[in-house]
């Protein structure tokens, strides 16, 4: 019998557990276990000692003694408050029951067990998730102790359990800086972002990237100098950058890296007065020192700052960023430091994922090598190349121009994405002219990267290069919301920009946070196919998914309603209007059918029973490709049916009017 126990004299006090008896010599001594604490564990085990380099010392690093950790001792560390809170929770008369045996004889060992049916459930969840938050920032630091004393491969095992794998078919990446926001933030742009975290979630953005956070010649932080030194940046100090990420990974965002190793600008000049010394900025960590100092053997032979010790010349197909130094990446010893830059940004500040600058100026192998030495949940590279153009402007086939961001994919070992340039230039072009004939290639399919490789494409609309103050390839302003109506519900990985957003207005955020919306509530993955009904100079209308899951039309043409069978309204604007295929409306459960006595119960002789799909039989037949069998039909929508019924009546009547005739 089992009682509430409020209201309920309290159970018997137990008598108290005998000591330990004293561990006799040669022994371990016994352990007491307190079965009050909770415990969790998340499968990493810390006990790196076979993996331990004892000849790095890190004892002047100022982060804790060295001590190999296991993964139990983690968890009581990180539990250690939570679970005392827990624990007291637990131990309230309202969270037991008091329990009787069958004979009426209290149950006492019983009774001391604390009942689940009374624990508060959202604050179970709530404890649970910040207990899982603060093991995996122990985790982190565990490992940031430990990454210059353990060899590389088996430190990237332990930092892929910890940082994860991001899912591309929920990506949605907000820009959250522009060309002004080091002069906005007055100092501290991290604190502005870390304002705003709730109009992210609304919008319902899941990774942010943040700007270069090294110290910089140039303020907007594209001409990086000591990588390690955050403290020199203009966007804030090291302290706020880790605070954000910490706030950021609370409310389930990740924080991407601007990574700007195309070139780096010496900080000390040479005895010729070139500027290519370099320092690393790293002041309190003995075990870094000397991991990112280097010379002028780290420059490309033949670059103006070189002083001819280098390795190598520039790639063949190597752009050149004129600004600074150009860093030669197929030296060992740049590799190595760039690696553990990257690890450390992981592990000390918080980083997930990276952003790499200006990738045109280095070869791709080195942007994959740099991923798979780092583990980042996804990775994205900006490979801004010219688009093609003819006497008539813009070329309708930008095919050459994909082909070169798709060559630089697969260089990566598919190891990092690639901004859909591609489809920008096209996108904004066909708004802008009104020509929406531009939104569909001669395959039938989207134009640009996303019509290619979906899963490596990041669809945009403008940055801080293309838009912002610079305005360098600006997306017409008046049909922004139209661009983000196209990317929102295409394939891809769609990223937003922080003036859009954030700057525009309630209004046009609510818009793009409906279009998103509507894109989550439609499932759609990041490969999802595209069916492109029209694309016509003043209309494009498609359907995205299989089967069709959403349906987009753009333009000042109206595009007429949509079967209402089958889609119902997903959201509207100036020049677009979106679907989503209609949830099938729950089947209640059939009315119980009273039994008929034999005398009651009808006879069924002559009475016709009704035809179904499996009682006609017919030869398979191909229409449009597509072989139509029994099993094919069973599994088509009722659009598809429509749609073929709609093509074949045509034909049938023809045949009866060749048959009559025949006669």
């Amino acid at each position: 019998t089992v009682g509430g126990g409020q209201g309920l004299p309290p159970a018997p006090t137990p008598a108290p557990a005998p000591a330990p008896e004293e561990a006799k010599k040669g022994e371990e001594p016994k352990k007491v276990v307190d079965s009050m604490m909770p415990r969790l564990e998340t499968g990493v085990n810390f006990g790196l000692g076979a993996f331990v380099d004892e000849s790095v010392d890190e004892s002047g690093d100022g982060l804790g003694p060295l001590n190999n950790a296991s993964s139990s001792n983690l968890m009581r560390k990180a539990s250690r408050n939570q679970s005392h809170t827990m624990a007291e929770r637990m131990q309230r008369r309202s969270s037991r029951h008091m329990c009787i045996n069958n004979d009426g004889v209290l149950n006492s060992d019983m009774s001391r067990v604390p009942s689940m049916m009374l624990i508060d459930e959202s604050q179970l969840e709530e404890d649970t998730k910040k207990y899982t938050e603060e093991v995996e920032k122990l985790e982190r630091d565990s490992l940031n102790i430990m990454q210059r004393r353990m060899p590389s491969g088996s430190l990237l095992e332990k930092m892929e359990e910890v940082i994860g794998t991001a899912n591309k078919d929920s990506i949605v990446l907000l820009q959250g800086f522009n060309w002004e926001s080091w002069r906005a933030g007055a100092g501290d742009w991290y604190g502005v972002i870390g304002k705003s975290i709730d109009k992210f979630k609304h919008v319902g953005v899941t990774d942010i990237w943040m700007p270069p956070p090294s110290s910089s010649v140039a303020p907007q932080g594209y001409l990086p100098s000591q990588l390690f030194n955050l403290d020199g940046s203009k966007y804030g100090t090291q302290a706020s950058l880790e605070t954000l990420i910490k706030t950021l990974h609370e409310n389930g965002i990740r924080a991407i890296a601007d990574i700007v190793v195309n070139h780096r600008c010496g900080d000390k000049q040479d005895s010729q007065g070139r500027w290519n010394q370099f320092t690393s900025g790293m002041e309190n960590r003995p075990s870094f020192a000397g991991v990112m100092d280097w010379g002028g053997w780290a420059i490309t032979l033949g670059d103006t700052y070189s002083d001819g010790t280098g390795e190598h010349a520039p790639g063949k197909y190597d752009g050149k960023f004129d600004a600074a130094p150009d860093i030669d990446h197929a030296n060992q010893k740049v590799q190595q430091s760039i690696a553990i830059w990257l690890r450390w940004l992981q592990l000390q500040v918080g980083f997930d994922c990276w952003r790499f600058d200006f990738v045109k100026g280095y070869s791709a192998e080195y942007v994959g090598l740099y991923c798979k030495k780092s583990a980042p949940a996804w990775a994205v590279g900006e490979l801004w190349g010219d688009m093609q153009y003819d006497d008539n402007g813009l070329a309708a086939n930008q095919d050459r121009h994909r082909q070169d961001v798709t060559n630089w994919i697969n260089a990566t070992d598919k190891q990092s994405t690639a901004f859909d340039f591609t489809t920008k230039g096209i996108l904004q072009e066909a708004c802008k002219n009104c020509q929406y004939w531009r939104l569909k290639d001669a395959s039938g399919k989207p134009p640009g990267l996303i019509g290619w490789m979906p899963k490596y494409a990041v669809t945009f609309i403008d940055n801080h290069d293309t838009g912002s103050t610079q305005r360098h390839w600006p997306f017409p302003d008046d049909k922004v919301v139209v661009g983000y109506a196209y990317i929102c519900t295409h394939p891809g990985i769609p990223a937003l920009f922080w003036d859009h957003v954030m700057d525009w207005g309630e209004n046009v955020r609510n818009q793009i946070a409906d279009l998103l919306r509507v894109r989550r509530e439609s499932g759609i993955p990041v490969d999802a196919p595209v069916k492109i009904i029209c694309a016509d100079a003043d209309c494009y209308i498609a359907e995205i998914g299989s089967p069709a899951a959403l349906r987009v039309a753009l333009g000042p043409r109206h595009a007429g309603d949509a079967d209402g069978s089958y889609w119902e309204q997903g959201c509207q604007g100036k020049e677009y209007r979106v679907w989503i295929h209609k949830k099938p409306a729950p089947t209640p459960p059939p009315a119980p059918t009273p039994a008929k006595s034999p005398a009651q119960a009808s006879p069924t002789k002559g009475v016709a029973k009704a035809e179904t799909l499996s009682d006609v039989s017919f030869p398979d037949i191909t229409v449009d490709g597509v072989k139509l069998t029994q099993a094919k039909l069973k599994a088509m929508s009722k659009q598809e049916v429509e749609q073929l019924v709609g093509k074949l009546e045509p034909l049938l009547h023809a045949c009866k009017l060749a048959k009559a005739l025949k006669k």
